[in-house]
């Protein structure tokens, strides 16, 4: 059974802390309170939500099983959704939740059956190859127009593309700045994730490209999205911190590396660059844990910003989940 458009707009309200049908309906002009009800038993039905109470009932979401759980494009390519905001409770039930738990939670979870474990150091061709594909398709993500040649050519030989502007090819150079920084200091990543680190790795990807260091002390707007992220530098803050705890709890390398891939850029700590510091933040975790990293390669942009979207607005990590198993499985 999938959400449909009311049952969507529902469980967003729900998510932002409206909790009961009056609340939502005050919130879902034009639509009775009968179909808010509605709605609601069918999130109820789908053990998306937990109902408490008979006489005005009030609602809390079960994320156990809404963190893995299919939202179709439809709805996030529907224009009208209402504002999502950060969710605390998220976060603060990740705080909560033991590792093991995580694991289970994510149906499409790690099999290690199915992903290939290097057990010795990446050597320097596969090292080489990584740095290639990921420091091209993560910029080309961001609308860098480098070809995949173009990049190998920057890297390898040092040539730079003709009719490329400087920032873009100061952006491809950045990420392999960052690999050779994963590289040699792995110990970094290997164990408990600092915020300086992160902030060091930011550093890296922002290099030259007018990107400002440390918490952002301005509103961001993601493209796209009606996902509306913390603004105040003081949350921001704690807020990573949080994050790293998530991160560090969890001892499996390949739900560190997901957390790490969905977490950075739902918070935005930063001005800018916050989903490459994601990625390459989830690269250095399987880097230094597993010897093996991932580019993306095999992902379109339009599959990873709807993956994205689900888990800001809806807190689904199945899209993401799934994109990174798909990766891991080709590496």
């Amino acid at each position: 059974m999938n959400l449909n458009k009311n049952t969507s707009y529902a469980l967003i309200h729900l998510l932002n802390g409206n909790n009961t049908a009056k609340k939502i309906s005050e919130l879902m002009q034009g639509i009775d309170i009968r179909s808010i009800q509605r709605a609601l038993l069918r999130l109820t039905e789908l053990d998306l939500v937990e109902r408490f109470g008979n006489n005005n009932p009030t609602y809390t979401v079960n994320y156990e099983k809404l963190i893995d759980f299919n939202i179709l494009d439809k709805l996030l390519e529907d224009e009208n959704r209402p504002v999502s905001i950060f969710n605390r409770d998220l976060i603060d039930w990740l705080l909560k939740l033991p590792d093991v738990n995580l694991k289970s939670s994510v149906r499409n979870s790690f099999d290690e059956n199915n992903i290939s474990i290097h057990s010795d150091l990446m050597s320097a061709k596969e090292l080489e190859h990584l740095t290639i594909e990921l420091s091209w398709k993560s910029s080309a993500l961001e609308g860098n127009t480098y070809t995949l040649l173009d990049t190998q050519l920057l890297l390898l030989e040092g040539i730079k593309a003709k009719n490329k502007t400087e920032f873009e090819t100061q952006m491809i150079l950045n990420h392999k700045d960052a690999i050779r920084f994963i590289i040699e200091n792995k110990e970094l990543f290997s164990g408990n994730l600092k915020f300086s680190t992160v902030e060091d790795l930011h550093k890296l990807i922002g290099k030259n490209l007018g990107i400002a260091t440390g918490v952002r002390k301005r509103i961001v707007k993601i493209s796209a999205s009606n996902y509306e992220p913390l603004s105040n530098p003081h949350s921001l803050r704690e807020n990573a911190d949080n994050i790293l705890q998530i991160i560090n709890k969890n001892n499996d390398p390949y739900i560190k590396a997901l957390l790490a891939l969905s977490l950075i850029p739902y918070l935005q700590t930063f001005e800018d660059g916050n989903k490459r510091t994601g990625r390459m933040l989830a690269n250095a975790i399987l880097i230094s844990t597993v010897n093996k990293g991932f580019s993306l390669r095999k992902t379109d942009a339009r599959s990873l910003a709807i993956a994205y979207l689900a888990f800001y607005e809806f807190n689904s990590l199945y899209g993401l989940s799934t994109i990174l198993q798909t990766e891991l499985k080709s590496t």
